[in-house]
């Protein structure tokens, strides 16, 4: 079960809207295919109320970013009127590794999708990354800022979103940050670490100098279904209000959790600099991003992410 709001999940629609199936003399409704299947944005898709949509879900290994061919393949069965592609390499660290690889996914994979659904008019929305910014900003990142990625993962993520945004006008690129939800299957998110720590008694640290936006998955899913009614394009900052430290994030998640009862109390974090980590790949310390451009397309403010953490923990319990 999801916890659905907004205009698209509670059936009222907002100034502009326009079904996705336009068209009346249609017998079947607007089709969107849906990369990443198996994934945590996919799931969280998957559970909104789409009655003038067929949202039809593929998992990675059947629609591989890295054989064009296949891509292909699916797009000509599946006749799509747009897709959503999911999908990414977002092992940060080991993108450092598997340079080529990470590469494939990220860049040249949605470099190629973008190219196929062009020749077959059909819409494209790709997500993409705050760490294209190398964080010296120190104030919010509207989508006319510089970009500079300070790691192959950012690179490789912004040659992806630049060849999308490039292939058609009507493509959607939407830059998001620190996604979180629940899903049945899957325990990978920062919300679950921390939890987990919690319940097992180890000891918590969080970084002080990292800050980002924390997004509830299940209102990006939303966002991006409004953008294609709405037939947006361009580039937009999908992140919820409210930019935090990771440490600031840590104690959010333990007090939501705490007064949900997932855990008994919330144990004391520990503040720390990056440095501590000795981590061995460069991120930039600051990366929140300005969501006004996408508040005022969808003529609502995003909403704070604490909202969605306390409805992803009352489905944890």
């Amino acid at each position: 079960m999801s916890s659905a709001h907004g205009p698209l999940a509670t059936g009222i629609q907002p100034p502009g809207y326009n079904p996705l199936n336009q068209s009346s003399s249609m017998s079947s409704p607007f089709k969107i295919l849906v990369t990443g299947g198996d994934g945590l944005l996919a799931h969280a898709l998957s559970q909104l109320p789409t009655p003038d949509a067929e949202l039809i879900f593929v998992p990675r290994h059947a629609f591989d970013l890295t054989k064009p061919g296949q891509m292909d393949e699916h797009l000509r069965m599946i006749q799509p009127q747009a897709v959503i592609n999911t999908a990414a390499y977002n092992l940060v660290d080991r993108c450092e590794v598997e340079r080529d690889l990470s590469w494939a996914v990220n860049a040249t994979g949605p470099a190629a999708l973008a190219g196929i659904c062009a020749e077959r008019k059909v819409r494209l929305v790709h997500y993409g990354t705050d760490y294209v910014f190398n964080g010296f900003k120190k104030t919010p990142y509207g989508e006319t800022d510089p970009v500079d990625p300070l790691n192959h993962y950012a690179a490789g993520k912004l040659a992806g979103e630049q060849a999308v945004l490039r292939a058609a006008s009507q493509n959607l690129v939407l830059r998001t940050s620190w996604v979180f939800d629940w899903h049945p299957t899957q325990a990978k998110t920062f919300v679950h670490t921390i939890i987990k720590a919690a319940r097992e008694s180890r000891s918590l640290k969080a970084t002080t100098d990292q800050a980002s936006v924390p997004t509830y998955a299940t209102d990006l899913a939303v966002w991006s279904l409004e953008l294609l009614r709405q037939g947006a394009g361009g580039l937009f900052h999908a992140v919820n209000d409210e930019g935090v430290s990771r440490y600031d994030w840590a104690q959010g998640i333990l007090a939501e959790a705490a007064a949900g009862q997932l855990i008994a109390s919330a144990p004391p974090v520990e503040p720390v600099l990056s440095s501590f980590f000795s981590a061995t790949m460069r991120r930039p310390d600051y990366t929140v991003m300005n969501n006004e451009k996408l508040s005022k397309q969808l003529g609502r403010p995003l909403g704070t992410w604490r909202t969605g953490l306390r409805k992803m923990l009352a489905q944890m319990k």
